[in-house]
């Protein structure tokens, strides 16, 4: 039998050892990669985990204001009829967002005057720095009267309390229903509005657009503006107004809104 020289013999065992050296290498670069990765998630799971805690008590304060009294904007109590941008008394002039009738049964204008609120505008009112929700289903039959808020089912953790009330409906009909609240962690979501009709050079009235706001909460203007090729236009209002369309809400843009107004009376959101 031949055998190999020393030279290659040699050579075998160096490359063996450079292969264990190499393959230990890795295995160390490996587990300090692991060890950094599980310290990283220990710490973000006790970040979680803290912040979780936190969530209970202030979801319980969100439900205990919105069903503790009626309401109150600068001294009117059916602030429903109020608007958050326009008027001379506001919805964000430090609104007490209660959603409660007189009787102490919920009201349903209320709850559906929740969309006039902008996301950042009654997080705010409320004292709420987490994303949040709010929903108010009837029991029999089940049906949404109003969802407000951010998006729940992109949710990674979230706390939800909720309150069994009865709600007097618009047509003044008492139904139980359920009022849910919901704070939670979830990626920013970024406002939309659609374009849906436009009016140029008429014959007569003025030009205009309409806007739709397809997101379930009120979207502010201030900053928005409208571009042709000659220029751009900045929507604003003057010193007192911040303009906003409600939740699921159509609103024109006019050049000149009062004669629009007089033109489409029935039309509620004219700027």
């Amino acid at each position: 039998m031949a055998v190999p020289p020393r030279g290659a013999l040699m050579r075998r065992d160096e490359q063996g050892v450079t292969h264990v050296i190499e393959y230990t290498l890795a295995l160390t670069l490996f587990i300090m990669l692991l060890h950094s990765f599980t310290t990283t998630m220990e710490f973000r799971l006790g970040v979680d985990l803290d912040r979780q805690d936190q969530r209970y008590p202030a979801v319980r304060v969100v439900l205990g204001e919105l069903t503790g009294s009626v309401g109150n904007a600068s001294g009117v109590e059916a602030w429903e009829t109020l608007e958050w941008g326009t008027g001379e008394t506001q919805l964000r002039n430090g609104t007490t967002v209660g959603l409660l009738a007189s009787d102490g049964v919920l009201s349903e204008a209320k709850c559906q005057a929740l969309a006039k609120f902008p996301y950042g505008g009654l997080r705010e009112e409320l004292g709420i720095n987490e994303e949040l929700a709010i929903e108010v289903r009837t029991l029999s039959p089940d049906a949404q009267v109003i969802f407000w808020g951010g998006d729940l089912d992109s949710a990674s953790i979230s706390v939800t309390e909720e309150r069994l009330l009865l709600l007097r409906t618009t047509g003044g009909d008492e139904v139980p229903a359920k009022l849910r609240v919901s704070l939670f962690e979830a990626p920013f979501v970024s406002d939309s509005l659609y374009l849906t009709e436009i009016m140029y050079a008429p014959t007569s009235g003025t030009e205009w657009i309409e806007l739709y706001n397809p997101r379930d909460t009120a979207i502010m203007l201030s900053g928005w503006k409208l571009s042709d090729l000659e220029e751009d236009d900045l929507i604003t209002g003057d010193e007192t107004e911040q303009l906003s369309i409600p939740a699921r809400t159509a609103a024109v843009i006019a050049s000149n809104p009062t004669i629009f107004a007089s033109d489409y009376p029935s039309v509620s959101y004219v700027f």
